[in-house]
């Protein structure tokens, strides 16, 4: 057994420290300490061979972490596999002048009693193999794993936190409460850390990670392998703009979904303002409806999401909770709890998966509520649509007149209260119709009729809003015809509505 203890005042924001590791080890534990500090302290342990092995930030939870030979002995932000001998490097960042402290122990028998958490009981999906050469990846998750069968509308949350981060709730409780509330799937998106393993249980969860800065946040879903945020990287990481460049870029690439969040709430509002639209998928227009500034942000997301798509960028709109208190927890000014899945991001999948999840937010079949439970029956010429849907190629073959060509839509409401529902064409509400809270299994049904206008780009969504106007759905667009991006950023995009 070997152990260690470091008590330094940091004397620059990152720095490295040598962890010596000694032969036939199985496993090496970190109880980490530190002082009160302005920004997030984070710590990332490289091995041997510089293969990551985990990355905390200290959200003011947990600080024990362990790394073992066995996968139900290792943190949930940590890679298990072999403890190999030599020189690891433990890297932490923090404010200049602040203190941190670490202890460390290595052994080879059983896991000495301080270094338990709840986090390690129960069973687990393990998402990382552990083995040699995997790294920090994903390598053990099934993303085409089938948890419910049925082509239908999927309930979810694309924005969650735990005590891995800055959240009150464990991974544990977290899904417990997704599934008492009748959620189907949600994503795992702490700030600046990736869950290697998760509690088995009934409700989806997909990986993913909130990449955090003082100068906005946005959400890697669905992310395979560990990007390199940290500000020591070259490009400085997610503090400057070349580097979140570079992250988005590599999110892309792996697949996942980039989604900026929250991008209108201050202080927490996008700041990147050389950001290029093209290099986003998606964007969190609805953030948690019961932190009071919120309502505000959300009008202007849908503002700036509106343009975006009048610019030809389909970007998909999607909610998300943040959730990051108890159930029983709410703000001072607000007289109900911040719950997971509020407000609820529904997902068209044929079975859910999570590949299938994330596919769909790519295709945009998506529609966000607080409550409303929206089905539509969408049709242009002989065909049936959903929302998100391109129905550019509806009368593609047909004979008829176009005067005669129309889209038709019936929209069927569940809803406890009154509301009112807007038909918005191309960023501007063309027609507001009411209807009754539907109780039961009978739904009100409203509908309309879409002229279709060949040669010219455009597109529709409704937005569904209480008596007092106050926001309780809205849909991703139907589209038809072209219109070719303009490549914009995002202070462009800022300058054309009016918000710079």
């Amino acid at each position: 057994m070997g152990k260690g203890h470091l008590s330094v005042t940091m004397d620059q924001f990152t720095s490295f420290f040598p962890i010596q590791v000694e032969e036939g080890q199985s496993w090496i534990a970190f109880q980490l300490k530190f002082e009160a500090h302005q920004s997030w302290a984070r710590a990332y342990l490289w091995d041997v061979e510089k293969s990551l092995r985990f990355c905390f930030l200290d959200g003011g939870n947990e600080r024990n972490i362990v790394i073992h030979e066995q996968a139900e002995t290792t943190s949930p932000i940590a890679v298990s596999g072999t403890i190999m001998p030599g020189t690891w490097l433990l890297e932490i960042s923090t404010d200049v002048g602040k203190h941190v402290e670490v202890v460390w122990e290595t052994g080879a028998g059983k896991l000495p009693a301080q270094y338990d958490s709840p986090q390690l009981h129960g069973d687990r999906e393990y998402w990382n193999s552990g083995e040699k050469n995997a790294g920090f990846t994903m390598d053990n998750y099934d993303w085409n794993k089938i948890w419910q069968e049925g082509s239908r509308w999927y309930k979810g949350d694309f924005h969650t936190h735990t005590v891995l981060s800055d959240g009150k709730m464990t991974q544990l409780m977290n899904s417990d409460q997704a599934e008492k509330l009748g959620m189907d799937f949600f994503t795992a998106t702490d700030h600046n850390v990736m869950s290697t393993s998760w509690p088995k249980g009934n409700v989806l969860v997909i990986p993913g990670v909130e990449v955090t800065s003082g100068d906005g946040h946005w959400n890697a879903l669905g992310l395979r392998k560990w990007i390199d945020w940290r500000t020591s990287a070259p490009d400085g990481g997610l503090t400057t703009q070349a580097g979140m460049d570079r992250l988005m870029k590599e999110t892309a690439e792996q697949g996942a979904v980039c989604s900026i969040n929250h991008p209108m709430l201050v202080p927490w509002a996008w700041q990147y303002g050389e950001t290029l639209l093209s290099a986003v998928h998606s964007m969190e227009i609805w953030n948690d409806p019961t932190y009071s500034p919120n309502p505000e942000a959300t009008e202007k997301a849908l503002k700036l999401w509106s343009e975006c798509w009048n610019r030809g960028h389909r970007l998909t709109g999607i909610g998300g909770s943040d959730s990051h208190m108890l159930p029983t927890e709410r703000y001072p000014d607000c007289d109900i709890p911040s719950l997971i899945g509020d407000p609820a991001t529904y997902v068209w999948c044929d079975d859910l998966s999570a590949e299938a999840v994330l596919e769909g937010v790519r295709r945009g079949e998506v529609y966000v509520s607080r409550g409303p439970v929206l089905e539509a029956t969408i049709r242009a010429g002989d065909r049936e649509y959903r929302f998100g849907s391109d129905v550019s190629q509806a009368f593609a073959d047909e004979q008829q007149a176009e005067s005669e060509r129309n889209i038709t839509c019936s929209l069927s409401i569940y809803s406890e209260t009154n509301i009112l529902v807007s038909l918005v064409h191309n960023g501007t509400p063309e027609s507001v119709k009411a209807a009754p809270a539907a109780g039961g299994s009978d739904p009100a049904v409203l509908e309309w009729i879409i002229p279709w206008e060949a040669d010219a780009y455009h597109w529709y969504r409704f937005d569904v809003r209480d008596e007092e106007g106050r926001l309780l759905a809205f849909t991703n667009p139907i589209y038809f015809g072209e219109k070719q991006p303009e490549e914009i950023t995002w202070n462009d995009l800022l300058s054309v509505t009016g918000m710079k």
